[in-house]
């Protein structure tokens, strides 16, 4: 994900897309807000008169009163839809942002996952203050022009600052919005990384523990604050400067009215109490007219906090319906001269081979010869570079995405689980009811219903965390039996069998091998027992297709599998 300045505006305007805003609440808002302004500006003449000691006054005194008691009760009813339209409208992102991220390909995700957590739980909650920063600039319209109005009728010639405030503030707003970017950009920023890091690295203590690296993940936690820590002392001098320039301006406002208005004063022009209300009216036009040209200052903070998010709702979704359903007869899986890199890396390089329908295959190859990547390639987690995955004749992208990775079991070497129960994560994935039976015998068959059953709650036992209650073996007979219960037209093993014990490695082959009967499936595996089993085998070294065919066929055409048998001690004919 590239994170340029480039149409920055047009992706955190595109936020909003197809979000549900609470416009009626927003409405309420406005409405209030002005009506709030209106009774601020009717008292302005009680308070001046009280300001100059008009005390006695009885109705100066009871309207300055009720006004501002009113004033006070519009303001907090204006809260209440702010309140609500705000909830609504973070819940509303939240929702679109992880249904979007979700739904985004996996490269993408790849380079942003850590962060979204991030962008979901704190950035989503900064997007109603761009709806508000355009209220404010409404009701600032309002206010101004109601201002105006009551300074004119009191003296129209000392109107001629307003034009000076407004020059002010446009520079002040100028040099203030940039401000807020540059600062929100870089805060926002260290927070996700800060986050992305302590997430990773503190989900992996046991591994830090064995390994006795405490030291160095405590000073990479250092740097790590460090970091975060200058990019706060940046936002605090960038925020010192905004404070100067924007905090200046009310001292000047009052030093012209104090030039300008004392010689009218004496001259008999203007009452002393007008002058103070003129020095109220001109206050709230300030704040007023800020808002105005303001809105850049707020679109650019709210810019830089949202920038990220603009960015990833940006990327485009995976495209799930094509033009071909699944309900067809089950086809040889074809890479048809497939080359892929990652960056600069190219890891397939015009690799054709097949799988066939309904048979064994095993994908054999030394460590980085591409074998998990053709398997992501299968479930098109990713596009090739060049060539084409093929389904019989037809190219696989032409087939919708979610019936084709519906049809396809994918066991990892390091299968993940969801922090929920045993039963749960056998049947996660399925759009249909499942009953305890049909989760128990997918348990068995990949051996794992015994030692569920010693759990004490059995299939409703936590796994915790990605499993880590579990041993690495439990965790992927479980995944097996995912598998299992998706009842798949293909499966896919990535040394499925790399975590299980040696007592229980050959049962939970056995229960595969029920399985796999009748389907199409393709293994990669280091254990060189499995190609006597196989009925197809593809041998890959850097990144293309050393030899493809029978065991008898590869091992006389391959070098590399010749090597890779002799290495395992398990023989074979040469």
């Amino acid at each position: 994900m590239k994170h340029t300045e480039k149409g920055m505006w047009k992706r955190t305007f595109g936020i909003y897309k197809n979000i549900r805003i609470p416009w009626i609440l927003y409405f309420l808002q406005v409405i209030l807000g002005i009506i709030s302004t209106k009774t601020a500006l009717l008292y302005v003449p009680y308070e001046a008169d009280l300001k100059l000691g008009n005390l006695s006054d009885i109705h100066v005194v009871l309207g300055y009163a009720g006004l501002l008691l009113l004033a006070v009760v519009l303001k907090a009813a204006e809260s209440i839809p702010a309140f609500y339209a705000e909830g609504q409208l973070t819940r509303n992102l939240r929702n679109k942002l992880i249904g979007h991220s979700l739904r985004l390909p996996v490269r993408t995700l790849e380079q942003t996952g850590s962060k979204i957590a991030s962008w979901i739980t704190e950035d989503c909650t900064y997007a109603n203050g761009l709806i508000t920063s355009i209220i404010g600039f409404i009701t600032g319209i309002a206010a101004t022009y109601m201002s105006m109005t009551s300074m004119s009728s009191i003296d129209q010639s000392m109107l001629f600052i307003v034009p000076v405030i407004l020059v002010y503030i446009l520079f002040s707003t100028w040099l203030e919005g940039r401000i807020m970017f540059l600062r929100e950009r870089r805060g926002r920023d260290a927070s996700a990384l800060l986050t992305s890091y302590l997430s990773e690295h503190l989900g992996y203590y046991h591994q830090i523990r064995q390994m006795n690296t405490m030291e160095q993940e405590l000073e990479r936690g250092k740097k790590a604050f460090e970091e975060y820590y200058k990019a706060e002392i940046y936002m605090a001098v960038i925020s010192l400067i905004n404070i100067l320039v924007s905090g200046s301006l009310t001292q000047i406002i009052s030093i012209l009215i104090f030039i300008v208005g004392v010689p009218k004063v004496n001259s008999g022009a203007i009452t002393l109490s007008q002058l103070a209300e003129f020095q109220s009216y001109i206050l709230i036009a300030y704040q007023s007219l800020s808002s105005l040209p303001g809105i850049y200052t707020n679109l650019m903070y709210y810019n830089g906090i949202l920038f990220f998010i603009g960015n990833n709702m940006a990327e485009k979704e995976e495209v799930s319906q094509r033009e071909y359903t699944m309900d067809m007869p089950d086809e040889d899986i074809i890479f048809d001269d497939v080359s892929f890199s990652y960056s600069d890396k190219e890891v397939l390089h015009h690799a054709s081979f097949t799988i066939p329908k309904g048979k064994r295959t095993v994908i054999v190859g030394p460590n980085g010869s591409g074998k998990t990547t053709v398997f992501k390639l299968i479930e098109r987690f990713y596009q090739p570079t060049e060539g084409r995955v093929m389904f019989g004749k037809l190219d696989a992208e032409r087939i919708h995405l979610d019936e084709w990775r519906q049809s396809i079991a994918y066991v990892l070497q390091e299968s993940q689980l969801f922090d929920r129960s045993v039963r749960d994560n056998i049947s996660y994935g399925l759009d249909r009811s499942v009953s305890d039976s049909e989760v128990e015998s997918a348990a068995k068959l990949a051996c794992a219903d015994e030692f569920i059953r010693e759990f004490p709650e059995g299939y409703d036992y936590a796994v915790g965390e990605n499993g880590i209650r579990l041993s690495a073996g439990q965790k992927q007979r479980i995944a097996i039996a995912r598998a299992m219960m998706m009842d798949p037209s293909y499966l896919l093993l990535d040394e499925a069998t790399c975590n299980v014990d040696a007592g229980s490695e050959r049962r939970v082959l056995d229960g595969l091998k029920k399985v796999m009967e009748g389907r199409t499936t393709a293994m990669i595996s280091h254990d060189m027992n499995s190609l006597k089993d196989a009925d197809h085998i593809i041998v890959l070294n850097n990144g293309t297709v050393e030899a493809e065919g029978t065991y008898e066929e590869t091992i006389r055409r391959s070098e590399m599998l010749r090597k890779l048998v002799a290495a395992s001690g398990t023989g074979g004919n040469q």
